[in-house]
């Protein structure tokens, strides 16, 4: 025999395969019950105000973008003293000993 022959015979035995699983998806409608939802879901997060939170400390995630011609997005961590009103933001630098962070001071001129 031929192998172009069985080849294409394959390929068409396989295709009518699939025409047959499809059609009989078709024909069902939609499922009885509604999806399973995850067990394991996490609480909302809080948005409440930083005022109303307890502590000397108020750690928030700050983003900006950079004002280069090429905007960047910038993510830092600011710790904030709501006794003093000062404010530090969690610099990382890397060196040949690894990343070092440390909290610079947040000054205004």
């Amino acid at each position: 025999m031929n192998p172009k022959i069985i080849f294409s015979g394959l390929i068409l035995f396989t295709l009518s395969i699939f025409g047959v699983f499809s059609f009989s998806q078709v024909g069902q409608g939609p499922p009885s019950s509604p999806p399973k939802l995850p067990m394991n879901i996490p609480p909302p997060p809080s948005f409440s105000s930083i005022a109303s939170k307890a502590g000397k400390f108020q750690i928030v995630s700050a983003e900006y973008y950079s004002q280069d011609e090429k905007a960047y997005l910038y993510k830092r961590l600011v710790k904030y003293d709501t006794t003093t009103g000062d404010a530090w933001i969690l610099h990382s630098k890397l060196s040949e000993a690894g990343e070092q962070r440390k909290w610079i001071p947040l000054i205004t001129e």
